[in-house]
């Protein structure tokens, strides 16, 4: 067994230098926030807290990035996506229209992200834990994964009657994977909610103190409205080299984008791409003719009668193809039932026929019979 002191490694702050200009830097598709906090270092964790819509924004393009090439700020790798959500209120979800919309925008086949990111879900506390586990065996495992994006993390502690207990499994569950993680140089980037303080200081993360010990970059983002301008507020709170506290407003215009800075097109757009890519993609891989009909005749019902309900909705749902597959089988035996009934109300049409012809034969045969017994 070997000695504490052999697992001691000495640099020289030369070497410590080049080890961390040599790391391999995420970008989180803002060159100012990259400025800020000098990209999304590998190895390192970051915690983001603040306001939802920013960070969901951020988990979605980092998500994307980390497929994309080194050349082009990504790691080009593989990665998770653990997401915390409660399904009854302030849920959050992977969106994968948006997704694949990002895909296209930085010129990669959404299936390919699709395709590199492993995707799991906690309904609350006890199975954050569960969950964290698993994650720790796949980054064992997977030696191509090189981010663990971890969604919403503080989500359970608004609805928790035991808060202390809560944030017991809060820490438990980042230590899991934070521990395979650092030792396999894998990136965890973290979202929390923000504790409101109503006196313009800047709120601190929920969760205690506990994120200020474990994660080595803290970032603090707000929204708020300037006029036709919508800004964001990044302020730095912890970094291992650079100067804290930091910040930096970024500033987007409303004109058809997020905060982000991504183009938004219309739904209208929107909807009309995703269908001209599953008619090509998907459409076209269904066999059964049936199916291919039952295909059309849902999305011809859909959008007449739903329009207005997914011109108000930020995105259409139509990727969900497990769903989707469900519904076209759904449809085609809808097709085939409605086909069995038409031929059966024509049989029973014609049977109802055939009794109106036999009974006015009977009728006949009866009035023939009683004038042959008069006429005797």
């Amino acid at each position: 067994m070997k000695s504490k002191d052999s697992l001691i490694v000495m640099k020289t702050a030369a070497e410590a230098l080049d080890e961390t200009r040599n790391k391999l830097r995420l970008t989180t598709g803002s060159s100012d926030l990259d400025g800020l906090i000098g990209g999304v270092e590998e190895g390192l964790f970051y915690l983001f807290y603040g306001e939802r819509e920013i960070l969901d924004a951020l988990i979605h393009r980092l998500i994307v990035n980390c497929v994309l090439p080194k050349g082009r700020g990504g790691f080009e790798a593989k990665g998770i996506y653990f997401n915390n959500t409660d399904y009854y209120t302030g849920k959050t979800f992977l969106n994968p229209s948006e997704l694949g919309g990002l895909a296209k925008q930085l010129g990669v086949e959404p299936r390919i992200v699709f395709a590199n990111i492993y995707a799991v879900a906690a309904y609350n506390e006890q199975r954050q834990l569960i969950i964290a586990k698993h994650i720790s065996e796949l980054m064992e495992r997977d030696h191509e994964i090189r981010l663990l994006a971890v969604h919403s993390i503080t989500r359970f502690f608004s609805d928790s009657e035991k808060p202390e207990e809560t944030r017991q499994i809060l820490k438990q569950t980042i230590n899991y994977v934070w521990r395979i993680a650092s030792k396999r140089r894998i990136t965890v980037v973290v979202t929390a909610d923000a504790i409101p303080n109503g006196r313009g200081f800047i709120p601190k993360p929920v969760g205690g103190s506990f994120f200020r010990h474990v994660a080595n970059v803290i970032v603090h983002l707000k929204t708020f409205e300037d006029g036709p301008v919508s800004s964001v507020r990044a302020t730095l709170i912890k970094h291992p080299y650079k100067k804290t506290p930091d910040s930096i407003v970024l500033l987007v215009s409303k004109g058809g984008e997020d905060l982000m800075g991504r183009i938004t097109p219309s739904f209208r757009q929107l909807y009309e791409e995703t269908i001209s890519e599953l008619k090509t993609q998907y459409q076209s891989g269904l066999i059964d003719l049936g199916l291919k009909q039952a295909f059309d005749l849902l999305l011809k019902e859909a959008w007449n009668s739903e329009q207005a309900a997914m011109g108000n909705s930020n995105m259409p749902t139509v990727l969900d193809k497990l769903n989707l597959t469900a519904n076209i089988h759904n449809r085609k035996l809808i097709e085939v039932l409605k086909r069995m009934l038409e031929e059966k109300e024509r049989a029973i049409e014609e049977l109802r026929e055939e009794l109106e012809d036999l009974r006015a034969r009977i009728i006949s045969k009866v009035g023939e019979a009683k004038d042959l017994r008069i006429e005797k």
